[in-house]
């Protein structure tokens, strides 16, 4: 099974210089080109289940990316987007909106973040930990259709009681396979999720297995694509923020369509 992750366009809060957080933000017209782009990309291998935070600039962005499905060319039905609002971008409680020499102001709270950065949270908002819980469950449940677990491993009635020993003997050996490319893995289907940086973050750094510590390591762009894969036992990333797709979007050089 292949779960792409999207970061939605660019929207106007991102170019406030405020701390945005669940902040209702809609897409500036380099969103909406972004938000194209990525579903210039993902066309060729859908339809499939299109996932999205509830926030207005990600549900945007799903919904430019399930439209080249809708034109009547898909042989399946055309999907609808699936708002769910574990999707969401980390709660940051009191200090929506409010510029970030605010939150460095705030020296007792900086200094909280500094001893422990994955569980402290801004008040009345969400610490890091909390936000990678809820979003993991909603990737558990995007997973259940596909008859795979958190694992990669299949479950439900994808590997019948009878297979389970010869599924556990040749289980290393099978997500080694794949994991390295050797063996391709089978078609069992796919899904998209649209989210936020901070979600987006907290799937890749659960799959890395990344440490606390270095949770802010690794970065989104606007219309980047990630990909896992999720087969034999091993969940695979095929790749991180891929943003080919992108090129001649760049907010410095942007000259927007007139559409």
């Amino acid at each position: 099974m292949k779960l792409y992750l999207v970061r939605h366009g660019q929207s106007t809060g991102n170019i406030g210089g405020t701390l945005m957080g669940q902040s209702d933000h809609p897409l500036t017209p380099l969103g909406e080109d972004q938000a194209r782009a990525a579903a210039e990309r993902l066309a060729p291998f859908g339809p499939m289940p299109v996932y999205s935070s509830d926030l207005p600039r990600a549900r945007a962005t799903a919904g430019r990316i399930v439209e080249p499905w809708r034109d009547g060319k898909a042989a399946d039905a055309p999907p609808e987007v699936i708002l769910d609002p574990r999707l969401r971008e980390i709660s940051l409680g009191d200090y929506e909106g409010r510029p970030w020499q605010e939150f460095e102001a705030d020296t007792e709270l900086t200094a909280a973040f500094a001893e422990d950065p994955y569980r402290t949270a801004l008040p009345n908002g969400e610490s890091l930990e909390h936000l990678e819980a809820r979003v993991h469950a909603a990737v558990l449940d995007i997973l259940v259709p596909f008859g795979v677990d958190d694992s990669g491993a299949y479950c439900g009635n994808a590997v019948s009681q009878g297979d389970a020993s010869a599924t556990e003997r040749n289980g290393k050996a099978d997500a080694s396979a794949v994991a390295t490319g050797f063996v391709a893995v089978e078609d069992g289907g796919s899904a998209c999720l649209v989210a936020h940086d901070g979600p987006i973050r907290a799937i890749l750094n659960h799959y890395l297995g990344v440490p606390p510590e270095k949770w802010w390591t690794l970065s989104t762009t606007h219309g980047g694509v990630s990909l896992l894969e999720f087969a034999a036992g091993c969940v695979t990333i095929r790749f991180i923020n891929a943003t080919g797709h992108l090129a001649g979007l760049e907010p410095d050089r942007y000259v927007p369509s007139d559409d």
